[in-house]
């Protein structure tokens, strides 16, 4: 068996959803790197090669699915922080936000994302009742 490659996981991450805009080159590793991070102190050590961009070994589905998560969650809370910068003004007199509710629906998603993320670490931890 091949080892896990970053490109895998990164397929994995852009199948989780549908977005017409094409990211700047390197956040996607960047992404990746702070997700192996994370998994590796929540979870298990997670060995990255990032010259060969690979895994040490074959990762299991729901480790791949796991990382992609987290990748999606950086994805959503960039996407928050952009939206929150986007048509807002704010003088002494008026505060006046164009966004309408799309700010309220891309925070609502940010939730849903890591809640799911959450479950997601905590089904791969032991149980008590081992």
């Amino acid at each position: 068996m091949a080892n896990t490659t970053a490109n895998d996981v990164i397929q994995n991450f852009h199948s989780s959803f549908q977005d017409k805009k094409i990211l700047p080159d390197g956040i996607e590793l960047m992404w990746l790197k702070k997700a192996n991070s994370r998994y590796s102190v929540e979870l298990e050590p997670l060995n990255f090669d990032e010259e060969l961009q690979e895994y040490d070994r074959e990762l299991d589905q729901y480790t791949i699915d796991t990382l992609a998560e987290f990748m999606k969650q950086y994805y959503q809370e960039r996407e928050l922080s952009r939206i929150n910068k986007i048509a807002s003004i704010v003088t002494k007199d008026v505060s006046f936000d164009g966004m309408g509710n799309t700010k309220k629906y891309m925070k609502e998603e940010l939730d849903y994302i890591s809640e799911k993320a959450q479950k997601m670490i905590n089904n791969q931890k032991p149980t008590a009742y081992t």
